[in-house]
């Protein structure tokens, strides 16, 4: 079987899911990190065969780590909203506990997982923009210019309006501007480890500065572990059905 997780919330993964369905995918769940954190029974096994679980889920089914052939991991931050603890110090041992429960459970899928977790984020690292643009510049992608100020009252300067998203999943980029090398997209996603990364780009406007018109190329505005999927349409989720498909350790 197949999974996509992710917060009730992710519109783009809802698309992504249906999109899937449409192609012929199943058996295909869409889970929440809620649904799998809320099972009624839980039994997590670590051995010297590895890692797995099964869980009985709310409807009564069982979910066995061992049948699943791909995942779809979107899960952005552990679900707590509300604990119910009468004190904050418990709430809060709550939430690790749980926290540390939901990274185990996807740990043991990490291996069919588009974006397993990563040390510091559920669906890959979350990087500061600081880090990504020095991950952008080893990867080959053109920059903006960065602006420091030692004063603590400047305004930081504003970004222009963002063009869009280029998607990259595994060795293939959707959405790259034309006629531009599409390499350094996965070099990013290579260097950061991802297999599904979102890059933003900007296009810069020369009209005023040379009077021609011309326009430089895209420049890198930003990335994402959890970009938005529908930008990238039926040829991302065509790619994305095939990807999938071949995660399974006995696909051919």
């Amino acid at each position: 079987m197949w999974l996509v997780l992710c917060d009730p919330a992710d519109r783009a993964a809802v698309w992504a899911y249906e999109g899937l369905r449409a192609r012929g995918l199943a058996p295909l769940e869409l889970l929440s990190p809620q649904t799998l954190l809320g099972s009624t029974r839980t039994a997590h096994r670590v051995d010297r065969l590895g890692a797995r679980f099964t869980l009985t889920l709310p409807d009564g089914r069982v979910l066995d780590s061992r049948d699943v052939d791909g995942v779809l991991n979107r899960v952005a931050a552990p679900p707590f909203g509300y604990l119910p603890f009468t004190t904050h110090a418990d709430a809060e041992y709550a939430a690790r506990e749980l926290s540390a429960l939901l990274l185990s459970l996807l740990t043991c899928l990490a291996p069919v997982s588009i974006n397993p977790p990563y040390g510091y984020g559920l669906c890959g690292a979350w990087r500061s923009p600081a880090e990504w643009t020095a991950l952008a510049i080893r990867a080959g992608l053109p920059v903006p210019p960065a602006r420091v100020s030692s004063d603590p009252d400047a305004e930081p300067p504003a970004a222009p309006a963002g063009r869009g998203d280029v998607l990259v999943l595994g060795e293939h980029v959707i959405g790259a501007p034309a006629a531009e090398d599409e390499e350094p997209y996965v070099r990013l996603a290579r260097l950061a480890e991802l297999d599904l990364l979102g890059v933003d780009l900007l296009g810069v406007d020369l009209h005023r500065e040379t009077g021609t018109g011309d326009r430089q190329p895209a420049v890198f505005a930003g990335a994402s572990p959890l970009p938005d999927l529908r930008p990238g349409g039926d040829p991302f989720l065509d790619r994305l059905f095939k990807h999938l498909t071949a995660l399974s350790p006995g696909a051919p």
